[in-house]
């Protein structure tokens, strides 16, 4: 089970990168077109919120399976592949599919009762 946590920390990283990747690029869109609409482009200044959310949740959940030593990690994990999900709405796909294939990991039961054991659930 080491090796799906291990991949489950790689995802998180790399996911966490790109949402905060993505987070850039639509501040650097929102005022871009915000200064040439007038105002109007600035309505898209929440679309990065979601990018930072999931960005700051993909490092915790990062953290927490790279130490792993804290309880709740499962939940965090769960919430940050979640999240991961909703980028979809920013067009970061690829975090979505990584957040699609954590949570099929999480889901399986050999994977739960590891955490358990380990104490990290």
């Amino acid at each position: 089970m080491p090796e799906q946590l291990n991949l489950l920390k790689i995802f998180a990283i790399i996911s966490a990168v790109m949402n905060l990747l993505f987070a850039i690029g639509w501040i650097i869109y929102t005022i871009v077109l915000g200064t040439f609409s007038c105002g109007i482009g600035c309505l898209f200044g929440i679309i990065p919120v979601i990018n930072i959310i999931a960005c700051v949740m993909d490092f915790i959940a990062y953290n927490k399976l790279n130490s792993q030593n804290h309880t709740g990690t499962y939940s965090s994990v769960q919430f940050a592949a979640i999240f991961d999900i909703v980028t979809i709405i920013t067009g970061n796909a690829a975090s979505m599919i990584f957040g699609i294939i954590g949570l099929v990991y999480l889901n399986n039961g050999e994977l739960k009762n590891y955490m358990v054991q380990k104490g990290i659930y």
